[in-house]
């Protein structure tokens, strides 16, 4: 074997690696541009559509003229089978974030596979089990689906029940704060709250995720809306508000008589009948009157001070009023942020894990705690404990989000909050996400803060790469396995003839815009632009070798067997272009891609008309 300047292994070494050396380069044209998703999609289509050309052309074209076409059929349809099982694997793997359209279609996928195990869960819960298909079918299109990351807070003791919750994966831990009973663990299609939600009561207890956990969510307003409209629903509420468990709940976790309890069920009876809708048994403490009083001196944040009367009263009627006995722990550091407190009396201690030198933060009435965490929906850095017996008002981060949509006033505070530096260091420093994933965050926060839509958690930010440990293995297989075929193209092309202008361009052209797109994609996702560039380089290297071991391999064999690996080629590549390049350029522009495909497809024929 020669390896000198002028033998067939080192110009197909080097064909490999023109062809694919447009890898590194697209990956270091983000250290000084990162381009939009119009142009992204603009370039992605013009390489699609170059190779489109190139390969028609110099593979499917040369082949039919030697009157293979049989081979090249039966290639191309396992060359296309071929890549898109290897893909999937590779998707799973966690290969699939190195493309936006991979992305979203992975979790459309997940979306889809998950909400087929609704209807196993919803019919354990007697009332759901004699409903129609048509019932059905409302429950699951407004419920919803809740990653909950492990040691979040799924709800707390003396909160309103306003969601039933059901757990698809994971496990949940349910404690009794007050009475410190040994905890009780629920597991896949367990219910959360069930006897809560049904009568409208208070949690008695504390869920909170021990692992990472998948819940359903039913919001309580679609059962309600349900009710009116679904006789079997409204028979079996009816005969469960009479039963011996809601009696036994009712009298033992929330102390009710049963002169109170008769009562109420008569009039819940009532109201079903007449309006599709009862009252709570039990009412959440939320002291109002005393809040306030004390809104204009709250000590932390500026949020509350000096806002419209009107405002502090629609906020006030989301607090929920709460009493925690000295050594309570109201969060440990590293779990997810989901409550603001707020200290109407007694001393709270906020222990700082993160430096262990400096002393604790001792807190009294009228101070905030927790509020950087929740404002920007990370997870706690600190802990915080009871000194003594303490009182707080705390809000929820599902009632701060509609909060933050319906008052204007306050969503204008929060804006000038979010803007501050200090939040882009915390970020940075507590939350510990990249300085582009902050920026980007904190962009992204106050435009969807200006749209009234939910703003993304800073703790969900980094889905992707983080949540898959074998994501950069499985994406640089990914990257491999979408350039293999171009590699296997260039070795055996070299062999009965040179390699076409407008087949190295393709390649070029094409290898471009999925490295540029592919590494924005990558560095928002948080990875490291050095481990990027060395997937890019390796690959590079790898198609050139590549390109060798075909010019190897298929020298000497027949034309029916080399049309068939043309066609193997071909069909990887088509199936590629089809599934992943320009779903991604439609994702990222619409309507542009149909013209820079075809401004693609020219420039290659272009480049056949030099030769």
């Amino acid at each position: 074997m020669s390896f000198s300047f002028d033998s067939p292994f080192f110009v197909a070494l080097s064909y490999g690696i023109v062809s694919a050396c447009s890898l590194p380069l697209g990956c270091l044209t983000t250290l000084f541009w990162t381009p939009s998703d119009r142009a992204l999609a603009f370039l992605m289509a013009f390489g699609g559509g170059a190779l489109l050309a190139a390969l028609t052309i110099d593979l499917v074209a040369s082949t039919l003229n030697k009157g293979d076409f049989y081979p090249l059929a039966a290639g191309c349809i396992l060359g296309g089978l071929i890549f898109i099982v290897l893909n999937q694997i590779v998707n799973n793997f966690g290969g699939f974030v190195r493309k936006a359209s991979t992305h979203v279609h992975h979790i459309q996928k997940l979306k889809q596979h998950r909400f087929k195990g609704i209807f196993t869960a919803l019919k354990r819960i007697d009332v759901f089990q004699q409903l129609k298909k048509e019932d059905y079918k409302i429950l699951t299109e407004e419920m919803y689906y809740w990653d909950v990351k492990k040691d979040t807070l799924i709800f707390s003791q003396g909160e309103p029940c306003d969601e039933l919750y059901i757990i698809a994966a994971g496990q949940v831990e349910l404690l009794d704060p007050e009475e410190q009973v040994l905890s009780l663990f629920l597991e896949k299609n367990d219910d959360l709250g069930w006897l809560a939600f049904i009568s409208g009561t208070p949690y008695r207890f504390t869920a909170k995720a021990i692992e990472d956990t998948s819940l359903w969510v039913l919001p309580r307003t679609t059962f309600f809306n349900l009710l009116t409209t679904s006789p079997k629903l409204v028979e079996a509420i009816q005969h469960w508000l009479k039963s011996d468990k809601v009696n036994q709940y009712l009298q033992y976790h929330h102390h009710l008589s049963d002169t109170q309890m008769n009562d109420w069920r008569q009039l819940s009876s009532q109201q079903i009948t007449q309006h599709g809708f009862y009252q709570s048994a039990v009412q959440v403490k939320k002291n109002k009157l005393r809040f306030k009083k004390i809104a204009q001196n709250i000590d932390g944040v500026d949020l509350f001070n000096d806002l419209p009367e009107k405002e502090i009263e629609a906020i006030s009627d989301r607090l929920v009023y709460k009493k925690y006995k000295k050594g309570n722990t109201f969060f440990h550091e590293g779990e997810g942020a989901e409550h603001l407190f707020i200290i109407d009396g007694g001393n709270v201690s906020i222990i700082d894990g993160y430096n262990h030198f400096k002393q604790s933060i001792n807190l009294t009435a009228n101070s905030v705690f927790g509020q950087n965490a929740f404002m920007t929906g990370g997870r706690y850095t600190m802990s915080a404990v009871a000194l003594d017996g303490t009182a707080v008002w705390v809000l929820r981060k599902k009632d701060f989000n509609y909060l933050i949509v319906v008052l204007p006033e306050l969503a204008k505070r929060y804006k000038s909050y979010l803007q501050q530096q200090e939040i882009y260091l915390y970020l940075i420093d507590r939350q510990k996400i990249t300085e582009d994933n902050a920026k980007l965050w904190v962009r992204k926060a106050i435009k969807h803060l200006s749209l009234g839509t939910e703003i993304k958690p800073v703790m969900d930010y980094q889905i992707g790469i983080h949540d898959h440990k074998g994501a950069p293995l499985g994406i640089w297989l990914g990257l491999m396995l979408d350039g293999i075929p171009e590699a296997l193209v260039i070795g055996a092309s070299l062999i009965h003839s040179h390699l076409g202008y407008s087949l190295l361009a393709g390649l070029f052209l094409s290898n471009y815009p999925e490295a540029l797109s592919s590494s924005v994609g990558m560095r928002k996702q948080g990875m490291k632009f050095s481990i990027i560039l060395f997937m890019w380089i390796s690959l590079m290297l790898l198609t050139g070798i590549l390109s060798v071991l075909g010019n190897i391999y298929f020298a000497g064999v027949s034309h029916q067997l080399f049309s068939f690996t043309e066609g193997l080629a071909a069909g990887s590549m088509l199936t590629m272009i089809a599934q992943t390049m320009l779903p991604e350029a439609y994702f990222k522009g619409g309507e542009i891609i149909g013209f820079s495909t075809l401004l693609g497809f020219l420039s290659a024929i272009f480049f056949k008309t030099l030769e």
